[in-house]
């Protein structure tokens, strides 16, 4: 990633933004432990069945990596800091089904537990209304171009 914002640093004129968004795995730095993914059932207004979806350890490496390229671009002094938010996104899907399809298309290197996709399906026969919510933490880091 250090290249890919020295290369952006190349392109944009002086004074331009870079918007850095991401997945925030690691929100509290050296953090052991890492901020995965929530899995809940939605219906009726309410949200229930609370699990993660797990990543594979090589991918949060990534993310890790990630937080220290933008780090060291701010303090070779490529850019300057302006700020950053983090918030929980929310993505929606109608059925078990769009939501392995997901999995295997674009988050292929995230996976549910066994356990948690029989009750997933469970919920789905069981109710018509409902459907499933991914809550997933996410970093928004503004660079300015020095």
């Amino acid at each position: 990633m250090v290249h890919a914002l020295t290369q952006i640093h190349r392109a944009i004129r002086p004074g331009g933004i870079v918007a850095d968004l991401r997945p925030d795995r690691f929100a509290v730095p050296r953090q052991p432990r890492p901020q995965l993914p929530r899995i809940c059932w939605a219906s009726d207004g309410r949200e229930r069945l609370q699990g993660t979806l797990d990543k594979a350890p090589e991918n949060l490496q990534r993310h890790r990596a990630a937080t220290r390229a933008v780090k060291r671009v701010v303090q070779r002094g490529l850019y300057r800091l302006e700020g950053t938010a983090t918030f929980q996104f929310r993505y929606h899907f109608q059925t078990l089904g769009v939501f392995e399809w997901r999995l295997r298309t674009v988050w292929k290197d995230s996976f549910l537990r066994p356990s948690l996709h029989r009750r997933l399906q469970a919920l789905q026969q069981r109710s018509r209304t409902g459907h499933i919510v991914v809550i997933e933490p996410v970093r928004l880091n503004i660079l300015r171009k020095r």
